[in-house]
């Protein structure tokens, strides 16, 4: 467990203990090991896996988060956040990078009215600090597919399309959480907050929101570059069986003569005729020119 207090505008680790702390880091088992009124569901829940949300108790807001830990691999930390009127306590079973860096930003830096409340808008800022220029990054990639697929490049997109949807969707529901989040605390059911803490956290909400909405932007895009890549593959298929269409309709008349001529009847006067196998050889170079060059009239050729 680590315990920070505010003095002089300034975040400082402190050996006073638990009960003198403002900013309190701990994993659920040292948070049972203080014998806090908190309810004790809250605890088990802040490392076990579940939607995010907001839970207003007697004395104390509890908040449920699932922090990006990969974005690789799209995976999440689970965090609990209990708010209390002069103390804000952080549960997390690991170390979470994005809560360091903001610790240690106030723990270098001096701070003008510097509040646990600031710490905690901070921390939910810090959770969406860099995702503008990782959404274009993202439109980016969605942006290249696209011209690979209107260039008519063979490769198979299905993967990267399926991949990128997977990550948009992880997104999506991310900032949906902190979302939901967010406008519980501008409810402030509980008063904990001040209207100063208050503003901050609108422009938070306004900020995800924003996020939200490219997101879904995005997802419509990679929709969209995924129908162009099926009419793209559907062009192709029409291609080849216009080709063959083509190709059998050239030597279906071939085939009726071979068939004809295959009868091999008694009475047939081509069987003994001298120039009968030249002229079929004829006839069958006739179909095929006057084949080909109503196709290419047609322009299915």
């Amino acid at each position: 467990m680590k315990c920070y207090e505010i003095a002089n505008d300034t975040l400082t680790e402190t050996e006073k203990g638990f009960e003198h702390a403002v900013i309190c880091v701990c994993s659920p088992d040292e948070l049972r090991s203080q014998n806090l009124k908190l309810a004790p569901h809250t605890i088990d829940e802040c490392s076990c896996p579940g939607p995010a949300k907001l839970e207003a108790y007697d004395g104390y807001d509890f908040i449920l988060l699932n922090i990006i830990h990969d974005k690789i691999q799209c995976q999440t930390q689970r965090m609990g956040l209990y708010i209390m009127p002069h103390k804000i306590i952080f549960v997390c079973d690991h170390s979470n990078e994005m809560l360091q860096e903001v610790l240690k930003v106030f723990l270098e830096i001096q701070t003008s009215n510097l509040t646990a409340a600031r710490v905690l808008y901070a921390f939910f800022n810090n959770l969406t600090n860099h995702d503008s220029e990782e959404l274009e990054a993202l439109e980016e990639e969605i942006s290249d597919i696209e011209e690979r697929v209107l260039n008519g490049e063979t490769e198979d997109y299905i993967k990267d399309i399926v991949a990128m949807r997977k990550r948009l969707m992880f997104y999506k529901k991310y900032y949906e959480q902190l979302l939901d989040v967010a406008e519980s605390i501008e409810e402030n059911s509980n008063g904990i907050m001040s209207s100063g803490a208050l503003r901050y956290f609108k422009m938070f909400t306004a900020r995800v929101d924003r996020l939200n909405r490219n997101i879904i932007n995005l997802r419509d895009y990679i929709t969209q570059v995924r129908e162009a890549y099926q009419s793209q593959v559907d062009i192709g298929l029409n291609a080849i069986m216009k080709l063959f269409t083509v190709i059998t309709a050239i030597f279906l008349p071939l085939t009726l003569l071979a068939g004809w001529y295959g009868m091999n009847f008694k009475n047939m006067p081509e069987l003994q005729w001298q120039y009968g196998y030249p002229y079929v050889i004829g006839i069958s170079i006739a179909i095929v020119v006057v084949c080909i060059v109503y196709f290419k009239k047609k322009k299915m050729l």
